[in-house]
C-alpha cells in the first residue's frame, strides 16, 4: 500500500443529506456539494436527496458503536478453538441548528399544530431514512462521504445553550441493507465510504 498524503482529511466543514430509505445515490457522487439544496437520485423516479442544512459545529456528525464483542470457545483439547463476533449497533448522531419550521418538522418527525407550531410526541417517531454524510476539507479542497442506505432516524432532544445556537439533536441506527453490493462470500453491507479520489474520478 502506497503512502498517500492526499488521504489525510480534516472534516472542517460538512453537511447531511437525507432521503427515503433505500434511495439510490446520484449518478455521480460528486453531485453532493455542501451548498446543494437537493440532489437528484439516479434512476427514472423523482426522488431527491435533501440537504439538512446547518448542523452543529461543536457536536459534529459522529459514529458510535455498541456491542460487537468477540466470544471465544474452548474445547477440552484446545483453548480458543473457535471464536465468533456479534454484530454491533452503529449509531449516527448529530444536531441540527437550523431552527426553521421545515427543518424542525423533518428532524423531530412532528406534525402541524395550532397557530403554526410543531407537535412533538414523547415517543420518538422512527423515520426510515437513507443518509449521506458529506465532509469537506477546506484546506486541501477534498470531499469525503459515507452512504447509509437504511437507517432508523429518531429525534433526541432540544438544547438551548446561551453561548451557542439552539440544537435539535438526533440519532440514526444503521441497518444492514440489500442496496449495497454484497461481499465475495455473500456478506451484506451496511454503509459505503467514499474516499476523496472517488469524488474526483466521478466529476
Amino acid at each position: 500500500m502506497a503512502i498517500n498524503a492526499d488521504g489525510l482529511i480534516q472534516a472542517s466543514r460538512g453537511t447531511l443529506f437525507t432521503a427515503p430509505a433505500k434511495t439510490a445515490l446520484p449518478t455521480k457522487v460528486s453531485s453532493f456539494l455542501l451548498n446543494s439544496g437537493t440532489v437528484a437520485a439516479a434512476g427514472s423516479g423523482s426522488v431527491n436527496w435533501e440537504n439538512l442544512g446547518h448542523t452543529s459545529n461543536n457536536n459534529k456528525i459522529s459514529f458510535s458503536k455498541d456491542g460487537g464483542d468477540t466470544t471465544t470457545k474452548d474445547t477440552w483439547l484446545l483453548a480458543g478453538a473457535k471464536s465468533s463476533t456479534e454484530a454491533p449497533t452503529i449509531t449516527v448522531s448529530g444536531a441540527s441548528v437550523q431552527g426553521d419550521s421545515a427543518t424542525i418538522t423533518k428532524v423531530t418527525g412532528g406534525w402541524a399544530g395550532a397557530q403554526g407550531g410543531i407537535v412533538v410526541p414523547l415517543q420518538p417517531v422512527v423515520q426510515h431514512l437513507a443518509l449521506f454524510v458529506l465532509a469537506y476539507d477546506d484546506s486541501d479542497k477534498l470531499s469525503f462521504g459515507l452512504y447509509l442506505p437504511e437507517t432508523d432516524f429518531t429525534f433526541d432532544n432540544v438544547s438551548l445553550a446561551d453561548e451557542d445556537f439552539a440544537e435539535f439533536s438526533f440519532n440514526a441506527v444503521v441497518k444492514s441493507t440489500s442496496v449495497l453490493q454484497s461481499g465475495s462470500h455473500g456478506e451484506v453491507g451496511a454503509y459505503q465510504i467514499f474516499a476523496p479520489e472517488t469524488f474526483t474520478a466521478s466529476k
